[in-house]
């Protein structure tokens, strides 16, 4: 466990490029996850997060999860809504993304628990001028490395909830064919949860570090107020939803 714990600080000191002046924006971050079981190793995936004058986004999946369950796999598509240099924060840009993700959780016994994800997104983003939106879509590829640690407090029985705190830190690379205006991002979170039966409340705060074309630096920070529904559509005699808000950002 150890060094899986240092390999997660590693990446939380990655070196950020960029050159210039950093821009400062504060925002709050929304969301609702949701994962539903409908076999012995598969489950459906729905989840939205919304950042007001910047993006929202509803994604939708399937994932598999091995027996060991260590790792699971999920492939999906997502419709987003995004602002323009022209709309005055209205999310009228539309991208289409089909995406898909692996995460590996490190076994073990302890409080802590580990998990390395990688997620590929396939952006098309609608293509605008300087008053409208156009016909036309641009394609980017974007790969993303979560690391995320989360340490469990322990149970309060008068208000039968576990509660937990975690830490997930996310590197974000874009690249062509499309013109790329950010093509470096780092995201930090830091959460609190309340767990009660199948739903987590988790309350908290986050750092957004981007890099852009340009070579400006913009560093975005804010509340954070996440929601994460598990569920099953029947008894299963294996009920295996290990999943936590760190694996739906």
């Amino acid at each position: 466990m150890k060094s899986f714990f240092l390999l997660f600080l590693a990446l939380f000191f990655l070196p950020f490029p960029g050159n210039g002046q950093a821009q400062f924006r504060t925002e709050s971050w929304w969301g609702l996850m949701t994962s539903g079981q409908i076999g012995e190793r598969w489950s459906l995936w729905l989840d939205s997060h919304y950042v007001p004058e910047i993006f929202l986004i509803v994604r939708s999946g399937i994932t598999y999860h091995t027996p060991s369950d260590k790792l699971n796999f999920t492939a999906g598509y997502a419709h987003l809504g995004l602002t323009t240099p022209f709309s005055e924060g209205k999310l009228m840009r539309p991208e289409r993304r089909p995406w898909g993700q692996i995460i590996f959780r490190v076994p073990g016994a302890t409080r802590y628990g580990v998990s390395f994800r990688f997620r590929y997104d396939a952006r098309f983003r609608n293509q605008f001028d300087n008053e409208t939106l156009l016909d036309g879509f641009d394609l980017n590829h974007r790969f993303r490395f979560n690391s995320a640690i989360r340490y469990n407090v322990g149970r309060v029985e008068s208000l039968q909830s576990n509660f937990s705190v975690s830490m997930v830190n996310e590197t974000l690379l874009t690249s062509g064919p499309a013109f790329v205006d950010i093509p470096f991002e780092h995201r930090i979170f830091f959460l609190a949860g309340m767990q009660r039966g199948t739903a987590t409340l988790s309350p908290g705060y986050h750092l957004r570090f981007q890099s852009t074309a340009s070579g400006q630096v913009r560093v975005l920070q804010g509340f954070v107020l996440w929601i994460n529904l598990n569920y099953r559509f029947k008894d299963f005699k294996r009920h295996f939803l290990r999943e936590f808000p760190a694996d739906k950002i």
